[in-house]
């Protein structure tokens, strides 16, 4: 007797967005690049209402919280979302074509 495995129609993917631990997180005054501990993008990203879904590899975050420049015990958070200039969204003026 052979027995077959029903499998369910194709479910579109869901989309998770993208991880807010992956973010880099560079200093906003020395430009040092800053170590965070697990979770901490993600809470403060969640506490500025900031969706999962909003975010992509471009996106950067700006902080003065910089071990090595700053001492302070409250600090601001930018984000940042780094992207091509318009120069490069237009094409191009020379070719064969």
């Amino acid at each position: 007797m052979r027995r077959t495995k029903r499998v369910p129609a194709a479910t579109p993917l869901l989309q998770t967005g993208y991880d807010p631990e992956l973010l880099y997180v560079e200093c906003g005054r020395c430009g040092a690049p800053i170590m965070w501990g697990e979770g901490r993008a993600t809470h403060l990203l969640h506490q500025a209402g900031i969706d999962p879904l909003e975010l992509d590899p471009s996106c950067l975050l700006i902080t003065d919280a910089c071990p090595a420049c700053s001492s302070k015990q409250q600090y601001t958070v930018q984000i940042f979302r780094i992207g091509a200039g318009a120069q490069s969204q237009r094409p191009p003026y020379f070719g064969t074509a």
